[in-house]
């Protein structure tokens, strides 16, 4: 299996926790969108997309675990996820959509391992953030500059050295 295709467990309320195989490379517009039992969910190194919608509205989804070979995270990925509570983006990633974390509202620590800001909207995050966003030493200025990441200046801290 090297893609898990559009709607293939959507809506699929029993679903509590989830490890996506190795091998996989994709995972579809709305895969998992409204798995409202899902709790966690481990993508592995293999994946370098995760597309539109694929985990929206996972309402109980509280831990995301996102391997080091995405590149891209589509619009709307996360969507919704009322109950996710912090994330932690992967230096791999040079993209992240529109909506991609709106709408979690729970959403209060965001870790960005890369030096170099990935490309964001101006929508990408809850339009009520108000919560930290750790970037690598050394890096918080880049940040701050970069399009759409100065909106949440004041929200931009850098790790420890």
């Amino acid at each position: 299996v090297t893609s898990i295709k559009l709607y293939a467990f959507s809506g699929c309320s029993g679903l509590t926790s989830l490890t996506i195989g190795d091998g996989v490379t994709t995972i579809e517009d709305n895969t998992f969108e409204s798995c409202s039992s899902l709790t966690s969910v481990t993508i592995p190194d293999s994946v370098t997309s995760i597309k539109s919608y694929a985990f929206g509205a996972c309402s109980s989804l509280t831990s995301v675990t996102i391997g080091n070979g995405v590149t891209s995270i589509g619009n709307s990925a996360f969507y919704n996820c009322s109950s996710l509570t912090s994330v932690t983006i992967p230096d791999s990633v040079t993209s992240i959509g529109y909506y991609a974390f709106s709408g979690c509202r729970s959403l209060t620590s965001i870790t960005m391992l890369s030096t170099t800001p990935p490309t964001i909207e101006s929508s990408t995050l809850p339009s009520d953030f108000s919560g930290t966003i750790t970037v690598p030493a050394g890096t918080g200025d880049t940040y701050k500059a970069a399009t759409n990441w100065s909106k949440y200046a004041d929200k931009i801290q850098e790790a420890a050295a």
